[in-house]
């Protein structure tokens, strides 16, 4: 046979995936006074499982890194990791990226931050865990400082716990997401959660974290199950 009288083999078309809507990125903000056990509860708590792998950006870790490979005084790394946390999470931010941090929350550094996520079509996602009181703060932070982490005067652990629950109750209109977890036992408890515009508690809340929001004006439901 010829080959021009061969038949002709019709070319199967290659059909084109159409890609998936990508998941909206997430920006995690870890919270909670010292010593509460932040970098406890995401190492406990199946991150992973709300969309793949996240990285939680630690800020304790990044100024002893600072002072270790270039020589800096605390003060000056502690500074300059504020100041290169703040340019990465922007970046990754701007380039859509799911992205985290851990923090005390003891001051609106973040707000803009969250105010940019949410311009970016992010979901703002908060763990925030507590202590059932400051004085279990000084003992979990006794307790690291004798296995070799860093210390914190008490005065501003005391300090700090105050502000870092007078923030919850600012940030709380803009985040997407919360849960609430009481750290006080051996394992993370989930005490409080945001549903509908309200903070529905799941136990008793520390009273100076109650008090804290009452002031807010966060609206507070007792959950019915």
């Amino acid at each position: 046979m010829s080959a021009a009288s061969r038949p002709t083999r019709r070319r199967r078309r290659r059909r084109v995936k159409t890609p998936r809507k990508p998941e909206r990125p997430v920006l995690w903000i870890v919270a909670g006074p010292n010593g509460s056990g932040k970098s406890s509860l995401y190492n406990r708590t199946d991150i992973e499982g709300w969309g793949g792998s996240v990285w939680i950006i630690n800020p304790d870790l990044l100024t002893a890194k600072i002072i270790e490979h270039e020589g800096s005084q605390t003060e000056v790394a502690n500074l300059a990791a504020v100041q290169r946390i703040e340019a990465w999470l922007e970046a990754s931010i701007n380039t859509y990226q799911t992205i985290g941090v851990e923090t005390v929350l003891s001051s609106p550094k973040y707000l803009r931050l969250v105010d940019l996520a949410h311009d970016k079509g992010f979901i703002v996602r908060m763990l925030y865990v507590v202590l059932n009181s400051v004085e279990a703060q000084y003992e979990r932070v006794a307790i690291r400082v004798r296995t070799g982490g860093h210390d914190v005067p008490r005065g501003k652990i005391a300090a700090r716990r105050t502000r870092s629950f007078e923030m919850l109750g600012e940030f709380f209109g803009k985040l997407d997401e919360l849960f609430i977890f009481d750290n006080s036992g051996g394992e993370p408890d989930l005490i409080a959660s945001k549903s509908a515009g309200a903070l529905v508690a799941l136990r008793t809340l520390p009273p100076d974290l109650l008090d804290a929001l009452n002031r807010a004006e966060v609206r507070i439901a007792r959950f019915e199950g």
